[in-house]
């Protein structure tokens, strides 16, 4: 005789996917990437412009905050919130071109080594293998301190540090063919 056990539910209540997409994600990039794009209409204050008399101010939900600088100020009297929104900008550049600067590099890599094999598919490997090896955002540090921290050193530095990964897939995929 079977003892029936009543079946437990483990799926959560809110699923974070729709059909298989990732929705929230998602939204955070679109919103990330809206922000970028419209941050000169929606920071409330210029981001490089500050007020000594107004430094150190805190945000809006602490004791002395008032909703004139949501999140506060900063050292010069710079609103934070503006800061934030115009540094997005910053980091949706850098990111998606650090990735293109990256996927050409090593795609023309992989696709090089992968394509006429031998000698010069054992020496990109070699090469791909020992650049591996580094930890990588170490290596881009140590790599900004010495050529100089601007918006196109990082984006040429990150570029190089991470070909790595598109040169191994690429080249795999070329063999398969």
């Amino acid at each position: 005789m079977a003892i029936d056990t009543p079946a437990i539910d483990l799926s959560p209540r809110f699923s974070y996917r729709l059909d298989g997409f990732p929705l929230l994600p998602t939204l955070i990039l679109v919103g990330i990437a809206l922000l970028a794009l419209f941050a000169g209409s929606l920071a409330p204050h210029d981001p490089e412009i500050g007020s000594l008399a107004s430094r150190f101010r805190p945000p809006a939900w602490q004791a002395g905050g008032s909703s004139e600088y949501l999140l506060g100020t900063d050292h010069l009297g710079r609103d934070v919130l503006s800061r934030l929104i115009f540094g997005a900008r910053v980091s949706v550049v850098v990111g998606i071109t650090a990735v293109m600067v990256a996927g050409a590099i090593g795609t023309l890599l992989g696709i090089v080594s992968g394509y006429l094999g031998g000698w010069v598919d054992q020496v990109i490997m070699r090469i791909t293998d020992t650049w591996l090896a580094l930890p990588a955002l170490t290596f881009a540090i140590f790599l900004t301190a010495v050529v100089g921290p601007s918006m196109w050193n990082i984006v040429i530095i990150l570029g190089l540090v991470y070909w790595t990964r598109y040169a191994r897939v690429i080249r795999g995929e070329v063999l398969s063919l």
